[in-house]
């Protein structure tokens, strides 16, 4: 899925008109508006990656009933105002800025929004969330993936997932930011999916949650081997366990016994000594900059790159560069 905008309707009026262009971006719904109630609607989409973020308000009470779609996708609808109901199954919540609601893909969904209500939608495929979760287990699943309904978002993990969120959003409103670069949004869509599987209870969460033991030295030596020719994509925990065929809890548990540092941690070094050696045999006349320097070895935040360059190198990369 290519990134970036995908759809903005605003100032809708005609039920059939918002209905449509929501089942667009979702899937065929019954959509039923109260009675003496106008609707002003607007609907608005951005993709990163497999995640789809989608704003929705109706301005008028509604009803809205979804069956089961033919291909399953999971949602985490956060109301960024005002409230609904949302039943799933034989699960009810109602719904505010710190309770979202997941819904079960694969079981009838009602939901009524109050007037003001307005949310953020992420819709992410089964598929995807599934392959994520096998990559962080490090073997494949059988069963189809269910969430509990309810999502705290003031408290706990949950706050730090929706913290995300946030981040996420700021940047795609963001004019010549860092999501301009695969290696970023590659990495924030995996901590956005990694996050989910971690923060909210499903019927995996205790396989996920288990205490593994380590990796063995085999797969340990392929894992930095993979990260030494490839450091300059986008590799998160879970691809590099996904790569060597472990858990990712293994993965790290078997670098902290047998490299001394976390699969980030190495990555940082390696991505560290690279930045150095670009720096260093840099030609004068090419005008080449610590920022390009920094983003081409997959460093996010720039601050921090030169942070972290000082504290390895003991001098700043603009030092380096101008040596």
């Amino acid at each position: 899925m290519k990134d970036g905008p995908l759809l903005e309707l605003g100032r809708v009026r005609d039920r059939d008109q918002i209905r449509a262009a929501v089942a667009d971006i979702f899937c065929p719904h019954g959509l039923d508006v109260r009675k003496g109630s106008g609707l002003d609607a607007s609907v608005r989409a951005q993709a990163v990656g497999s995640i789809k973020l989608v704003w929705v308000t109706y301005g008028a009470p509604v009803r809205i009933d979804v069956p089961p779609p033919p291909e399953p996708f999971h949602l985490v609808q956060i109301p960024l105002q005002g409230y609904l109901s949302v039943n799933s199954g034989d699960e009810e919540v109602v719904s505010d800025s710190a309770l979202a609601s997941v819904p079960d893909p694969r079981l009838p969904c009602t939901m009524r929004w109050e007037a003001h209500c307005s949310e953020v939608i992420l819709r992410i495929d089964d598929d995807v969330l599934h392959q994520h979760l096998e990559s962080l287990l490090g073997h494949p699943v059988k069963a189809p993936l269910h969430f509990s309904l309810g999502m705290p978002l003031d408290s706990g993990p949950g706050s730090s997932w929706r913290a995300a969120i946030d981040m996420l959003i700021t940047e795609l409103g963001r004019d010549g930011g860092l999501l301009k670069f695969p290696l970023v949004s590659s990495q924030l869509e995996s901590l956005i999916l990694t996050g989910l599987l971690t923060a909210q209870p499903h019927n995996y969460t205790a396989a996920l949650l288990l205490d593994t033991g380590p990796a063995p030295p085999r797969a340990i030596r392929r894992a930095l081997d993979y990260i030494e020719a490839e450091s300059d994509r986008a590799i998160t925990t879970a691809r590099l366990a996904a790569h060597v065929g472990i858990s990712a809890r293994a993965l790290q548990r078997g670098f902290q016994e047998h490299v001394g540092c976390s699969p980030m941690d190495y990555l940082r070094d390696v991505r560290l000594k690279r930045a150095r050696d670009l720096l260093s045999e840099a030609d004068a006349s090419a005008e080449v900059t610590v920022t390009e320097v920094a983003l081409e070895c997959g460093f996010m935040h720039l601050g921090r790159f030169s942070v972290e360059y000082r504290r390895r190198f003991g001098e700043s990369p603009s030092e380096t560069l101008r040596r």
